[in-house]
């Protein structure tokens, strides 16, 4: 398919990695809807449009929402078959098979549910402060916006403290197949660390099954397999993988928002400071870095029929791919719109996507969100980035957050 100069120089993992937001701004003035041969997809960049994309769940599936954007290495699928065999979760499925995969998930994570959880989330946010405030300096994403969400899912789950560290590895490693562009060992070694993930998740289900706690994954195992006999390998494989998938999503969001929080504030240092000086803006802040900075860039969808997307022509069985980056920052929906601003008046936007695929942790994650920056405001309100560090970013197509952040104070 012959594209445009513009269409085919897209490239969200390379050179549109760290700043795309010029390329996204060009897009949607000049080619709002392109088809990008790199990733043989069809590129939504303007607000209205991906709005209409995520209010048609019917005309667009989100079954292949996370899709690898090249083809696998074979040493790769090699180390996949030692796990279990990939099954449709809440966010790769549609229909009435998303509603009954996502419904374990709602009772313990609206937004009453998820209140009485700050005061312990506030705790482990100020020990993870002391664990590091007498050195001065910090990898702020190592020491506390990893852990911190990393925690709060395994007690949710119900992960002991002795598996967080596999929850941590495998669930990122799971992320990364596919949406970044990895060596061949490099991928392979994430196939294992996710392969390892899945064990200790079913060493979990089984358990669960046999004696249910009050946690997050006897409510997946019964709601996904009701009864007390012992769960089919197909049974297993579903649950299995969408708790997987669902700790990876809960703990990778949340950390990246906190990183792009940090990252984005102390590099408006006058925003840094009016946080410091009016802490009541810290909620309005976290919805301001969600827009500016959201932690999901992009998600695919498949066209199931024909559809037109401004004034493009999509074909049924075309790829999609909604660029939540780009309609955040479009100027016909938001003021100034690349001006990053804590008093911004909240408003709609696609930091948590939107319609019924609306990322089912968003409260958990604002929440977590929330009480990290109002830690940080309290306890390093002198913290600065370190200037011989260069910031680098996850060179993901789905998750956008930076590696690591050194800081000092």
């Amino acid at each position: 398919m012959a594209g445009s100069r513009f269409a085919e120089s897209y490239d969200p993992t390379g050179a549109h990695l760290d700043d795309p937001y010029p390329f996204y701004a060009e897009a949607r003035r000049s080619e709002p809807v392109f088809h990008s041969p790199r990733l043989d997809a069809w590129v939504v960049t303007r607000f209205d449009d991906v709005d209409a994309v995520l209010k048609d769940p019917e005309g667009f599936s989100s079954a292949h929402s996370l899709r690898p954007v090249r083809e696998l290495y074979p040493a790769t699928f090699a180390e996949l078959a030692n796990g279990y065999p990939p099954k449709p979760d809440h966010i790769t499925s549609d229909g009435e098979a998303h509603r009954r995969l996502r419904a374990p998930y709602i009772k313990r994570l609206t937004p009453g549910a998820v209140k009485p959880m700050e005061l312990a989330i506030r705790e482990r946010a100020d020990a993870l402060v002391d664990s590091f405030i007498a050195d001065g300096r910090t990898d702020l994403v190592e020491r506390y916006a990893s852990p911190l969400p990393v925690a709060t899912a395994a007690d949710l789950f119900g992960i002991g403290s002795g598996d967080v560290a596999a929850a941590k590895s495998g669930s990122e490693s799971l992320f990364l197949l596919g949406s970044a562009d990895l060596s061949e060992a490099e991928e392979a070694h994430a196939a294992r660390e996710f392969v390892a993930l899945q064990h200790v998740v079913a060493g979990y289900v089984r358990q669960r099954r046999a004696a249910p706690e009050d946690d997050l994954v006897s409510d997946v195992v019964a709601a996904l397999a009701p009864g007390e006999e012992a769960l089919t390998f197909d049974q297993e494989a579903e649950v299995v993988g969408t708790i997987s998938s669902t700790i990876g999503a809960g703990h990778i969001t949340t950390r990246d928002t906190v990183g792009n929080a940090v990252r984005t504030l102390l590099r408006h240092p006058e925003q840094w400071e009016l946080l410091r000086q009016r802490p009541e803006l810290i909620p309005n802040a976290v919805e301001e870095v969600l827009r500016f900075e959201p932690p999901v860039p992009t998600l695919f969808r498949r066209a199931t029929r024909p559809a037109t997307l401004g004034g493009v022509d999509i074909p049924e069985g075309g790829d999609v791919l909604v660029v939540f980056a780009s309609a955040n920052r479009d100027e016909d929906r938001y003021p100034d719109a690349d001006r990053f601003d804590v008093t911004r008046t909240p408003s709609r936007h696609f930091g948590f996507g939107a319609g019924v695929h609306t990322c089912v942790g968003a409260p958990l994650a604002r929440v977590q969100s929330r009480v990290a920056l109002q830690v940080l405001v309290e306890r390093l309100p002198g913290m600065r980035l370190h200037p011989d560090h260069p910031i680098r970013l996850q060179a993901s197509i789905n998750v956008r957050g930076p590696l690591a952040l050194e800081l000092h104070w």
